[in-house]
């Protein structure tokens, strides 16, 4: 009975993984007939993943690293473990950097106004997570908090970390007449300590982005 329960539970995991981002959205809604109670992590791991792929690949253009596996088109998993970028490797082979789910990832992860620290330390888990990770993001988590600043940039926040404690980000203000503008502001916040400072705080992150996720 129990190995019937967790087969049937990997099976809807995938299931969920491979779910479009809107529907993926609906079943992760509480109030939602077909609410999953893995949805909202699910979705969570692809707007994180989605996110680094976009500040790391789509939007610097990194050489040497790319968000999804050469063999993703056998059915191979990108990422993370989820399908979350399969469409993309396609859109990328059309040519299309940056595609309309990224900014759809980006505009949820904005809407969530989560401390710039605890979205550093999401971002940089997501990185990490990915099972074909080398170079700079195949180091453990206390050597990245002992390098705090380089890691920020990676990530698209600058110039990375100053006088010790001071992120600079970029923050996005949206006026009436439909202009993005974006500005650069001072956010004071302490740094990683080590390692466990940032796992905890990605999971204050995850927390309230799942939270949301359910509403």
């Amino acid at each position: 009975m129990g190995m019937a329960l967790l087969k049937e539970g990997s099976v809807m995991l995938e299931v969920l993984e491979r779910m479009p981002m809107r529907r993926l959205r609906e079943v992760a809604k509480e109030s939602s007939a077909d609410h999953h109670p893995e949805a909202p992590r699910v979705l969570v791991n692809r707007l994180l993943d989605m996110e680094v792929e976009r500040r790391t690949w789509y939007a610097h253009e990194n050489p040497g690293y790319q968000p999804f596996s050469s063999t993703s088109k056998l059915g191979e998993h990108p990422g993370g473990g989820t399908a979350a970028a399969d469409p993309l490797v396609y859109a990328y082979d059309r040519g299309i950097r940056i595609h309309a789910a990224h900014e759809e990832a980006r505009q949820s992860l904005e809407y969530a106004r989560l401390p710039p620290r605890n979205l550093l330390a999401a971002l940089i888990q997501a990185a990490k997570t990915d099972r074909r990770v080398s170079g700079p993001w195949g180091k453990n988590y206390d050597q990245i908090a002992a390098d705090c600043g380089t890691y920020a940039q990676y990530l698209g926040f600058s110039p990375g970390v100053m006088h010790g404690n001071t992120l600079v980000c970029y923050d996005t203000i949206n006026h009436e007449s439909g202009w993005r503008e974006s500005v650069e502001t001072k956010h004071v916040v302490p740094l990683f300590r080590d390692g466990m400072a940032i796992k905890n705080a990605a999971k204050q992150a995850r927390v309230a982005l799942i939270l949301l996720a359910k509403l």
